[in-house]
């Protein structure tokens, strides 16, 4: 059991449960947003014997309580004295019981004093809720929101300042998570219209558009592949085929696993499928370890004892952060992959460019070679010199559980590989003007013909349900990323009614001039630190919009600047609250922040400098950056397509853009100012 009556009467001790166990992994990571340390049960306390029952409560760790569980949580029984019971659990975690003291049992379980105490409670219960990282982050929100409302960045442009205002406070609540990400990107919403920067009717239109839609099918999609535990069975029969008799061989069979499967499913859910099988596998090679000898002493039996054992924990530290590291690799490859990828195809100014197809050419190879560079990275690291033969018992006993291969996995099999093959092809058959000549059909469309599939196949292990029913996705279904993908929209919108984008671009204008390569590594670098302690999707929504309106000021390709901020922002190898993944493997507890250190710092160095020289040529191949700005990414309030020949950035052309710098006014690349109507010249270069 969990629990124990503490020597204090009519006190109860109500210990915590790791969620490194699988069940609360899959509990506290199933909003692909944020996992927690450690998950607090339901109980339900006998007023009589002072007896604690937990409810839906998995299995302790280990019989030792006081090993595991270091901390408590008192509670008093509805029957005790209000002043006794304060008095005996005094010590307890909640001095006092402010705001819990029992006067009559709530339907929780739990006491509660009069509704005038609680109210009295209320400030000291505010403090204990909030940390004090997120306090910080409070108020340095509220001051840059106040100091920007108070001055004025450039007298043409009123609005902007206030825009700018809203986005210092948000970023610094995304930085800091005083509230949960998804909430927080609702605060555009409710500060834009008050601002006067737009209206309600406009910011809610930025929440939800074609980039939601495609990474709702997708999601959908995903949901149905662990429905029917078809990453499980991939999971399982890659790892028998290999076997686990050598370690290098495990480390880069969960590592190639991972990577895989994040490509097509959330990186967060690949994570927590993968790490019960690696924790029970490593669990079971400790405990061959540690059988007693032939003269009856026990410990490692490996050769070398204590060095031998440190080995073998180095071991499962390259295990959990190949699981992890592989995550995020795969995530960059393809446009589902990770919400990052999501903000930048939703931006309004590479909507047009920026398809499944296009993007897994830019990104396979960067995230094949960060994958090589991992490996290496955890093979010296901590495979090195380790020898051992693990148990594959594990592995073999989780396969058979599965069964055989079933009519449901296959659809789903199907389904997922429609839906991949869909994306490559939809620009050159169905959108090919030779072809299908669908133009009006993009990825989102793709991805939700998909997911609809899923409802109208028979399931065979549920006869008279379909393969996937809608309360199991509608429960699944991460909405949170949704919204916080909305949030970075809406602030994008903001920029460009705001006119931010306008005034940030003329200040940021001389900095865009430096060589692409000189400004690829600047841009690659300043993010990879951002997104170490802050989540990846926040980074984006931070930057993104910034480096659009430093593109369209500059008539600078936007994807010359776009694409190396959007892949930087899976670079995060570093710190556990980097990302997801790395939050799941640290929740283990079985890999410390020093390992994460240790290893991220050689793999950040290594990504940014091999990283650059990737993003700089294939950027420069696939999407032609070094070209002038082009005419899809003229959008109407910013920029005007005018018919003057010339020569832009080395190339001859017939016409080009026009930045606006204020109604009817433009300026071209070489800096002649024109009336955007009649193209008179008003001011020559």
């Amino acid at each position: 059991m969990g629990t124990s009556t503490s020597s204090l009467g009519q006190c109860a001790w109500v210990f915590p449960f790791r969620s490194s166990q699988r069940s609360s992994l899959g509990e506290t990571a199933k909003n692909h947003d944020q996992v927690a340390a450690a998950d607090l049960r339901k109980v339900t306390l006998d007023a009589d014997t002072s007896q604690v029952a937990l409810r839906d409560a998995p299995e302790p760790l280990a019989e030792s309580h006081e090993e595991v569980f270091p901390e408590g949580m008192k509670i008093c029984p509805a029957s005790s004295h209000k002043m006794e019971c304060s008095q005996r659990c005094k010590d307890g975690k909640l001095d006092g019981f402010d705001g819990v003291m029992p006067t009559h049992a709530s339907g929780s379980g739990l006491a509660l004093a009069p509704l005038s105490q609680q109210m009295q409670a209320f400030g000291r219960d505010w403090v204990r809720m909030i940390s004090r990282t997120q306090l910080l982050g409070l108020f340095l929100g509220l001051v840059t929101y106040v100091s920007f409302l108070h001055i004025e960045l450039d007298e043409r442009y009123p609005k902007a300042n206030d825009m700018l205002a809203v986005t210092g406070l948000v970023s610094s609540f995304w930085v800091f998570e005083v509230l949960p990400l998804p909430v927080t990107s609702m605060l555009p919403l409710v500060l834009m219209p008050f601002a006067e920067i737009m209206t309600s009717v406009t910011a809610s239109s930025a929440y939800w558009g074609w980039v939601q839609m495609l990474f709702f099918g997708a999601f959908v999609v995903d949901i149905a592949v662990e429905h029917v535990e078809l990453h499980s069975r991939i999971a399982l029969k890659v790892l028998r085929v290999v076997g686990v008799s050598r370690p290098w061989i495990v480390v880069l069979a969960f590592l190639v696993i991972s990577y895989f499967l994040s490509m097509w499913c959330s990186n967060t859910a690949t994570t927590v499928m993968l790490v019960p099988f690696a924790t029970g596998l490593l669990d079971s090679a400790l405990q061959q370890q540690s059988k007693p000898q032939a003269n009856g002493s026990s410990g490692p039996k490996l050769e070398g004892g204590k060095e031998e054992a440190a080995k073998l924990n180095r071991f499962s530290v390259g295990v959990l952060l190949s699981i992890a590291y592989g995550a995020s690799c795969g995530g960059v490859a393809t446009l589902i992959g990770t919400p990052p990828n999501g903000v930048l195809a939703g931006l309004p100014i590479v909507t047009a460019a920026i398809g499944s197809s296009d993007w897994f050419q830019f990104a396979a190879p960067l995230s094949v070679v960060l994958v090589v560079l991992v490996y290496a990275a955890i093979y010296l690291m901590f495979i090195r010199g380790v020898k051992l033969e693990l148990d594959d018992t594990v592995i073999s006993k989780a396969y058979q559980d599965l069964g055989p291969l079933n009519r449901d996995e296959v659809v789903v099999a199907v389904i997922q590989f429609l839906q991949f093959a869909g994306f490559l092809v939809r620009k050159d058959l169905v959108n090919n003007p030779e072809m299908g000549n669908l133009i009006g059909v993009n990825d989102a469309t793709i991805a939700c013909a998909a997911g609809l599939m899923l409802f109208f196949v028979p399931s065979v292990k549920r006869p008279g349900e379909p393969v996937l029913t809608w309360e199991v996705a509608q429960e699944r279904l991460p909405w949170g990323v949704l919204i916080l993908m909305g949030g970075g929209f809406a602030i994008a919108k903001g920029f460009q009614t705001s006119e931010l984008t306008q005034c940030i671009g003329e200040k940021l204008a001389e900095f865009a001039g430096v060589g692409r390569l000189w400004l690829t590594l600047f841009i690659v670098g300043s993010v990879c630190l951002l997104t170490e302690v802050t989540s990846n999707t926040a980074t984006a929504n931070i930057i993104l919009p910034i480096l659009a309106a430093v593109s369209a000021e500059t008539l600078m390709h936007p994807l010359a600047l776009l694409l190396p901020a959007t892949a930087a922002c899976s670079f995060a190898f570093m710190l556990p609250a980097a990302t997801p993944p790395n939050s799941v493997v640290f929740a283990t507890g079985r890999v410390k922040i020093s390992y994460f250190v240790r290893a991220g710092v050689c793999l950040n160095a290594l990504a940014i400098a091999l990283g650059t020289l990737l993003i700089y040529a294939l950027a420069g191949v696939i999407y032609d950056v070094d070209g002038p700005f082009p005419e899809w990414a003229c959008l109407p309030e910013d920029c005007v397509w005018v018919p003057i020949p010339g020569l832009v950035r080395g190339q001859e052309v017939s016409s080009q853009a026009c930045g606006l710098i204020e109604q009817d006014i433009c300026r071209i690349l070489d800096g002649t100012v024109l009336n955007a109507t009649s193209l008179e010249i008003l001011d020559p270069m």
